[in-house]
């Protein structure tokens, strides 16, 4: 892979990109600056929130991994949501830095994300699939699980957990902004 993406100087998206007109959005969003930059935040602030619930979760599976039984429940939950967050992450992630990496005066580079986000989201994508397969095998048992009363489930408590969230949200506006702005 990366001597695919290394050798993209002389590629035909290197080429491609060098025959398209000056544009500082790609082609895909027919100079709508508007759409580009809500792309770009969306994009951007969603692989990060998304590394965030990777992250969470991967530490709890690592913590846990002792005491639970991977049939559990719980461990088919922890499993759906790692699963489910690497692809989004991965997938958001490949078209930011594709987005990000726009520039047609430097088409080495535009190439270079273009071919990167071509083999990652593949890989995204079996992620995706890993998560879909889990749900649909472990889906009686959960739901079995989860009728059992009481379930005290107190959302309440957990807005405040939110702010990181939203602080994300924000400075990735910000930076998609000025991104779009300034060019």
């Amino acid at each position: 892979m990366w001597i695919v993406i290394l050798g993209a100087a002389a590629s035909l998206a290197a080429k491609s990109a060098a025959r398209m007109p000056e544009a500082i959005v790609p082609p895909s969003f027919e100079n709508g600056a508007s759409l580009y930059m809500f792309n770009l935040f969306l994009m951007t602030a969603t692989t990060f929130l998304g590394a965030m619930m990777v992250g969470k979760q991967g530490s709890r599976i690592w913590t846990q991994r002792l005491w639970d039984h991977p049939l559990h429940p719980v461990t088919l939950y922890r499993a759906i949501t790692f699963f489910a967050g690497v692809g989004i992450t991965l997938r958001c992630g490949s078209e930011a830095m594709f987005l990000w990496g726009w520039n047609p005066q430097d088409v080495v580079t535009t190439a270079r994300v273009s071919m990167a986000k071509r083999w990652i989201d593949p890989i995204a994508i079996g992620f995706g699939l890993m998560w879909m397969s889990i749900v649909v095998l472990g889906e009686p048992g959960i739901e079995h699980q989860l009728r059992k009363a009481p379930l005290p489930v107190d959302m309440w408590s957990r807005w405040p957990v939110l702010v990181r969230a939203l602080a994300v949200i924000i400075l990735s506006f910000v930076a998609a902004l000025a991104a779009v702005c300034l060019r």
